[in-house]
């Protein structure tokens, strides 16, 4: 009986679901990023400046309990007016930022319109905030990289209560002229909405009796499915300068490979002066790498720099091997250990 039972109640929420989605409130929002600080490329975060928009419809008499005349008046004629301590008496989707990293500075009002296309009653959050954002940089391309600065938003209240969407009327934009990182990074104008739901988990109670076990973990597989929230991700782009890499990375390490042809003007019999020469620039080679690279986090694959520097140090690990093998062979064909320009060996070294 018991499994009949639950077998119906999970039909019955089935069945309940579509008339639940009626009640689910739809929260337009908009983010304007006013000033975007630094860019950490090796801790991944970036500091920024922005103001987020959360608009949602109401009805009017249940706001106008709350209002003077005089703000009734103002609202029905189209005015906007500020609602002061609006959270302890209605009711608000409970927002928060999801990639915030550290202390975040913000301050929340609220205010309400009456909308021009619709003549719906809007209540909208204005969220000042300020401090430092987390985010993952994808280098596969550095140092020709561009990457993205986001701010995610989400709600306390889960799926079927909240669903958080862009605003279709006012759309988000980032200041570009309030740049800080100007010299070392490029502000795109383009600004990206992209919303998404995370699965909420749930956990299980397991002092109950054992004749409400089996219940349980049916309601429980039932709720784990169903609960989400909604998330709304705003991002902006930006673009490396890459100039400066080209001329001190990629120059620097392409004359340290350059420099290792001119071992070849010494004559070949002079083996240990070549191997020496070549390591040293193996050596400097490898160094300079590790010193670009102490820009960068770490990462498990490798960014475009890395694969030049790396094939500019095999190229030198080669011209290793050949500097010894030509002396192994002058050493073991010669007589005296040393060969003229006119040997085959002088020859094939050329």
């Amino acid at each position: 009986m018991s499994m009949i039972s639950n077998a119906l109640e999970v039909l019955h929420k089935a069945i309940e679901q579509p008339q639940n989605t009626d009640t689910t409130m739809k929260v337009y929002v908009r983010v304007i990023f006013l000033r975007i600080g630094e860019i950490d490329t090796l801790n991944e975060k970036y500091q920024a400046q922005a103001s987020i928009e959360a608009c949602w419809s109401m009805e009017l008499n249940k706001l106008s309990l709350h209002l003077s005349n005089d703000d009734q008046k103002r609202l029905i004629d189209g005015k906007s007016i500020s609602l002061s301590n609006y959270t302890q008496t209605n009711w608000h989707p409970q927002l928060y930022i999801e990639n915030t990293f550290g202390d975040l500075k913000e301050q929340i009002r609220y205010t309400a319109k009456k909308s021009k296309e619709n003549n719906h009653i809007y209540i909208c959050e204005h969220r000042d905030i300020k401090g430092l954002f987390w985010e993952k940089l994808e280098l596969h391309h550095f140092p020709s990289d561009v990457q993205d600065l986001s701010i995610s938003i989400a709600s306390m209240f889960y799926d079927d209560k909240v669903i958080l969407l862009a605003d279709p009327n006012h759309l988000s934009g980032v200041n570009r002229e309030a740049f800080v990182d100007q010299q070392e990074w490029s502000l795109y104008e383009h600004v990206d909405t992209q919303q998404r739901f995370i699965k909420e988990f749930i956990f299980e109670d397991n002092d109950e009796d054992e004749e409400n076990d089996e219940n349980s973990q049916l309601n429980y597989k039932n709720n784990n499915e169903n609960r989400k929230r909604s998330i709304l991700t705003v991002t902006c782009h930006a673009a490396r300068r890459s100039n400066y890499f080209y001329w001190n990375g990629y120059s620097l390490i392409l004359l340290i490979t350059l420099a290792s042809f001119c071992i070849f003007a010494i004559p070949p019999h002079f083996t240990g002066n070549r191997i020496q020469i070549s390591c040293t620039l193996l050596l400097t080679s490898i160094t300079f790498r590790w010193t670009m690279n102490r820009s960068l986090p770490t990462i498990s694959y490798l960014t475009t720099m890395d694969k030049y520097a790396i094939m500019c140090i095999f190229h030198l690990v080669i011209h290793c091997i050949w500097h010894a093998i030509i002396g192994f062979l002058i050493f073991r064909n010669t007589s005296d250990a040393v060969v003229t320009s006119k040997t085959g060996l002088a020859s094939l070294d050329r």
